[in-house]
C-alpha cells in the first residue's frame, strides 16, 4: 500500500489485540514518568536483540496507546515544514480554521514561496498551549459547578 509520508496510520479492528498486547508489554517495560523498569527488546530480523533505549520505548507506549484508543497517528520530525492542511490536520481542525490561526498571529509561518509553510515545532508548541489552556478551563468549570452544588446533579 502506497502512503504519502507522515500521512497517519490508523489500526483496522482486527489489529487492535496484536496493538494492545504490546502496549501491555511497553507498559511494563515503563511507568509513564520514564523511569525504566524492564528493558523492552527489540528482536531483528536476523535474530538479534537490541535493547531499546527508554525514550524509544517511551514513544512506542505514548504510540500504540494512541492506536489502541483508536485515534491515527503520524511521526513529524519537529524541524519539518508543513503545509497548512497538514498542520489543520494535526490540529483535528479545518484548513480554513488553521488558516485563521495564522492570520490572527496565534501560530508563526512563514511564506518560502505562493504557500504558507508552519514549523512543526511552532504547531506542537501551540497544539500544547492550547491543551493546557483547554484543561485549566476545564477544571475551572468544574470547581464552578461542584461550588453550585450541581457537579454530581445536586441542588
Amino acid at each position: 500500500m502506497l502512503r504519502r509520508e507522515n500521512e497517519p496510520i490508523a489500526l483496522p479492528p482486527e489489529k487492535l489485540p496484536i496493538a494492545q498486547r504490546i502496549l501491555r508489554q511497553l507498559e511494563l517495560a515503563t511507568d509513564g514518568q520514564g523511569t525504566k523498569r524492564q528493558a523492552p527488546l527489540l528482536v531483528l530480523p536476523n535474530g538479534d536483540q537490541v535493547e531499546l533505549p527508554e525514550e524509544a520505548a517511551a514513544l512506542l507506549r505514548d504510540l500504540f496507546a494512541a492506536l489502541v484508543d483508536g485515534e491515527a497517528v503520524s511521526v513529524v520530525p519537529l524541524h519539518r515544514e508543513l503545509s497548512t492542511q497538514e498542520a489543520a490536520d494535526l490540529l483535528n481542525i479545518s484548513r480554513q480554521g488553521l488558516v485563521n490561526l495564522l492570520e490572527a498571529g496565534k501560530l508563526p509561518f512563514y511564506k518560502p514561496h505562493k504557500h504558507r509553510r508552519i514549523r512543526a515545532a511552532d504547531l506542537l508548541r501551540y497544539k500544547q498551549r492550547r491543551d493546557e489552556e483547554r484543561a485549566e478551563a476545564l477544571r475551572e468549570l468544574t470547581q464552578l459547578s461542584e461550588e453550585a452544588g450541581d457537579y454530581f446533579g445536586e441542588p
